[in-house]
C-alpha cells in the first residue's frame, strides 16, 4: 500500500481500469491469460502497475456493459468510460454513479446477467 505497486492476474475477465484521481481512465489492465477453466495447466502471467495516491482501481463484470433495456440496447463500454471521465472523490461515489446510471438505463427491464462492481481507492 505504501508504494502503490499493484500486482494482478486476470483470468479472462473484463479489463480492470485504473481511474485517475482527476477523472478519466489512466490505464486498462487486460487479461493475463485465457478464461479460467478453458484449458488445463495454463500459466497465468503476473502483471504489475503503479497506482498514484487518489487513483481508483475499478473492476466490473460484463453484466454492467451488457445491461440492456427491454428493446435490447446495451449499456456499452463507451458509456461506462464516459462515467469515469468525471472525477470522483471516493470509490463509493464512483460506484454509486455507475450503479445509478446502469439502473436508469435498464429502467425496469429483466436483468439477464450479474451486475457486479468493485472499486478500491489508494489513499495517502
Amino acid at each position: 500500500p505504501d508504494s502503490g505497486s499493484l500486482s494482478y492476474v486476470n483470468g479472462g475477465h473484463e479489463p480492470l481500469f485504473i481511474v485517475r484521481s482527476g477523472g478519466g481512465v489512466k490505464e486498462h489492465l487486460p487479461a493475463t491469460g485465457p478464461a479460467v477453466g478453458i484449458e488445463a495447466d495454463i500459466d497465468f502471467k503476473i502483471q504489475q502497475t503503479q497506482m498514484a495516491t487518489g487513483d481508483i482501481l475499478l473492476g466490473y463484470t460484463d453484466g454492467v456493459t451488457e445491461a440492456d433495456t427491454s428493446d435490447g440496447t446495451f449499456f456499452t463500454m463507451k458509456r461506462l468510460v464516459s462515467i469515469v471521465e468525471t472525477p470522483a472523490s471516493t470509490a463509493t461515489e464512483l460506484l454509486d454513479r455507475i450503479a445509478n446510471s446502469v439502473e436508469a438505463h435498464i429502467s425496469g427491464a429483466d436483468q439477464f446477467d450479474d451486475i457486479t462492481l468493485l472499486a478500491i481507492r489508494r489513499v495517502p
